[in-house]
């Protein structure tokens, strides 16, 4: 959720997002934005519906576990990350890796303990 309301506070204020050399586009974060809504709503889904749990567990592992990869990578080989017009700091990606691969992983043991479980 937190994702998913960095691209619309973005959209709403007109400010930039840069990761790197990409200067995420009005376009782009609308796509963000959906992307993270389906996601959301599938989680939602899987609360009640039992089938739908293993794919919204293993996708937001997936995210996740990507979201917390680039921050870990931005410490190894650093490049520009901007929020809101801001730059990002070192050590808010510590601490965005620190929050974000745990949950991942926490995802991933919920797809194992679900598969298992079959």
């Amino acid at each position: 959720m937190p994702h998913w309301a960095c691209h619309y506070y973005r959209l709403e204020t007109g400010s930039g997002f840069v990761v790197g050399s990409w200067a995420f586009s009005v376009a782009d974060s609308v796509v963000s934005l959906c992307v993270y809504s389906v996601l959301i709503i599938l989680n939602l889904i899987a609360i009640q519906l039992e089938s739908y749990r293993v794919v919204a567990s293993g996708l937001t592992a997936i995210g996740h576990l990507i979201i917390g990869s680039l921050h870990l990578y931005r410490l190894i080989r650093p490049f520009t990350f901007e929020v809101f017009g801001y730059t990002w700091s070192y050590g808010a990606s510590v601490r965005e890796a620190l929050v974000v691969i745990p949950m991942g992983l926490l995802a991933l043991l919920v797809v194992f303990s679900l598969k298992l479980s079959e």
